[in-house]
């Protein structure tokens, strides 16, 4: 189990105190990884979030004809795969480590938990996540925008 200082500077938990933040690092669990080793692969279920606490973790995605694309690189305090705690969808994208590393999990039912017993930490979190997916899918669409654009000149060049 976490201490609260492991978890304090993780973007999700910003607007706990040191209270809520004890009762968050209660219910996470450690994990630990090998560089190379999957957490999880594109299309299985999602029962967990995490959190980096050392290590690297790339996240992909397998474009057909393509092959895999990394998307991003997360080290601490970042966290991933939050998705699986919002909606029952298979996993949108791979996780994979790039180093040794160590992650704090979250199972769906603990957090389901957590925010029905906790109104005000469940509120919290709720925010911050709803910030968290904002702030994605904008970057997505600027990725989207400067996709096309690269496309629409390569055209026109042609």
């Amino acid at each position: 189990m976490p201490t609260p200082d492991q978890i304090r500077d993780v973007m999700l938990f910003a607007g706990l105190d040191d209270a809520e933040l004890e009762v968050v690092a209660s219910r996470l669990k450690e994990e630990s990884f090998a560089k190379g080793e999957y957490i999880f692969h594109e299309g299985e279920p999602g029962d967990r979030f995490y959190i980096v606490d050392s290590g690297m973790v790339s996240i992909t995605l397998e474009i057909e004809r393509v092959g895999t694309e990394e998307l991003l690189y997360l080290e601490r305090p970042a966290f991933f795969g939050e998705m699986a705690l919002i909606d029952a969808a298979p996993r949108s994208a791979s996780a994979v480590c790039r180093k040794q590393t160590r992650l704090f999990s979250l199972g769906k039912e603990d957090f389901e938990r957590l925010i029905v017993e906790d109104y005000e930490i469940g509120n919290k979190i709720m925010l911050a996540f709803i910030r968290t997916f904002c702030s994605r899918i904008r970057k997505s669409n600027e990725k989207l925008r400067n996709y096309y654009k690269i496309h629409k000149a390569f055209e026109g060049a042609t």
